[in-house]
């Protein structure tokens, strides 16, 4: 029986991620970690082992392994794209 999500209680199952880190202005794409997803909510969750190397791993800035490869990632950016919406006086706007 699957163990439930601590974040909403959703079933978990295991799985292998990825996540993008950020150090500066460089992003460094981290594949092949073993995870619990949540099959509701996706949040995903480590095992103390992975969080260490994980930890290991970004605290040397990535100079300890050699990338399996490279991608070339696009940039976009939001700057101009947003349109505020105007609010009548009888309307409270929700903030996520």
């Amino acid at each position: 029986m699957p163990e439930p999500c601590p974040r909403c209680g959703g079933d978990m199952h295991p799985a292998n991620v990825k996540t993008a880190i950020w150090r500066e202005e460089r992003v460094f794409v981290v594949e092949d970690i073993p995870a619990q997803v949540c099959a509701s909510c996706m949040e995903q969750f480590y095992d103390e082992e992975t969080t260490d190397a994980l930890r290991r791993l970004t605290e040397e800035t990535f100079t300890s392994a050699e990338p399996v490869r490279e991608i070339v990632v696009p940039v976009y950016s939001l700057e101009g794209r947003i349109h505020r919406r105007e609010f009548a006086e009888d309307e409270v706007p929700v903030d996520y």
